[in-house]
């Protein structure tokens, strides 16, 4: 996923969180908890999709190394 669907969902999810607020569905600490849980996954993601890239990285073998003579 990209990061700036990841930004999209993370601004939709915080919308639906703090329209959960005002509507009196959640208290302060479940809407901080919430909030908290939304960045977490957004740091997570980005981290993980980062580590996965650079482990797929194409090798060449077989190739005999290049003199600059």
């Amino acid at each position: 996923m990209t990061t700036w669907m990841r930004g999209v969902l993370l601004v939709i999810w915080l919308a639906g969180v703090s329209w959960l607020w005002h509507a009196g569905v959640l208290g302060s600490a479940a809407t901080l908890a919430a909030f908290a849980l939304g960045f977490a996954a957004l740091a997570w993601t980005s981290t993980w999709s980062r580590r996965r890239r650079s482990a797929l990285r194409y090798i060449e073998m077989g190739k005999q190394p290049v003199s600059l003579l």
